[in-house]
């Protein structure tokens, strides 16, 4: 018997327990390095890994049921027309949802391999959708090919007019496309960065929370979700605020008058950094006289975040125990003083 309908042949030998079997064990190589090599993960990551097993899995599962199905159908009712016409559908099926698995074992990887390389900074999700476009392109192309015979050339010399048509009109979007693959690439900042944007005379500083194909979305201090087209970022003039090499400095400015004893002016200084987790002991807070004038001599004391988000809760704190520290040591603020001239 001979199915017209659906090219049945072609399909059969896709939809074989072999596949099947090896999708399966990917999958448990996959759980096993996730198991043994990524316990460190953020409760977050944990999370989101074991829904994409758990959504994974049932691809997988669902796959080989309809494939079984199919099977049973197939040989328990050869000669009924009917059945195997609907067995014909359900193969199929099958082979549209193991593809279906397939991709989504291949984003697992992607996303172990991510995850292991960046163990605590964030992963945008621009690299994992960059990827399963392009995979499930290829994986729908050549079942399209070997299943239904279609000429993959001939289909990408037909629509090039049309692909020229679509450039031209999505040019802002395929610019902030390929300027968000330029910034993954070149990766001058990662997830959970605090970043300063400047756009001609204007400054943003946020923290990087998501880089999509569009754009980018950054968390003021404010708590508002900012969003940047890739284009602009990535014309822009960005300063990186928390490199994870060397740590922004901080710093807070006090004028004392010039009888204050200097190192005890510094002493009171550093008394305000002391005690506070968040602030880095390496490297630790320091002291520098940075100005002289007729009236004062200022001094600034340094310091870096392990969180830069809390610079103001901690700089509230830091220069609230250092006036506590000048009024017990007796020290004397300058404050600038107005000569008026009759």
């Amino acid at each position: 018997m001979i199915v017209k309908w659906i090219p049945l042949a072609k399909i059969q030998p896709l939809i074989n327990y072999e596949a099947f079997a090896i999708t399966c064990f990917f999958m448990l190589i996959a759980y096993l390095f996730y198991y043994f090599f990524l316990r460190k993960l953020s409760k977050k990551r944990h999370s989101q890994l074991r829904e994409r097993f758990l959504m994974t899995s049932l691809f997988v599962s669902l796959s080989g049921l309809t494939a079984a199905l199919h099977w049973i159908l197939f040989w328990q009712y050869l000669n009924d027309p009917m059945v195997l016409k609907i067995s014909s559908y359900i193969g199929l099926m099958a082979l549209i949802i193991g593809a279906v698995a397939v991709i989504k074992v291949a984003q697992i990887y992607v996303y172990l391999y991510l995850f292991f390389s960046n163990m605590t900074t964030g992963v945008p999700r621009l690299i994992g959708n960059v990827f399963t476009f392009v995979f499930s392109l290829f994986i729908f192309g050549l079942i399209g090919s070997s299943v239904f015979h279609l000429n993959l050339a001939t289909i990408a010399t037909t629509s090039a007019v049309f692909s020229l048509v679509l450039g031209l009109a999505l040019q802002d979007t395929l610019g902030n496309f390929f300027s968000g693959l330029a910034l993954q690439i070149d990766r001058p900042f990662q997830i959970n960065d605090w970043v300063e944007i400047q756009i001609g005379d204007q400054k943003c500083v946020g923290q990087i929370q998501e880089i999509n194909w569009r754009a980018t979305f950054l968390l003021s201090f404010a708590d508002e979700l900012i969003m940047f087209p890739n284009k602009t970022i990535a014309q822009s003039q960005i300063v990186i605020l928390t490199h994870n090499l060397r740590p922004i400095r901080l710093n807070q400015v006090f004028r004392f008058t010039y009888d204050t004893p200097i190192e005890l002016a510094k002493q009171a200084l550093l008394e305000g950094t002391e005690g506070l987790p968040e602030i880095m002991t390496t490297p630790g807070p320091a002291t520098l006289i940075t100005e002289t004038t007729e009236s004062w001599m200022t001094i600034k004391v340094f310091y870096s975040l392990h969180d830069y988000g809390q610079r103001y809760r901690v700089a509230d704190l830091v220069i609230t125990k250092i006036m506590a520290a000048v009024q017990k040591h007796n020290l004397k603020l300058a404050h600038q003083t107005i000569v008026v001239r009759n």
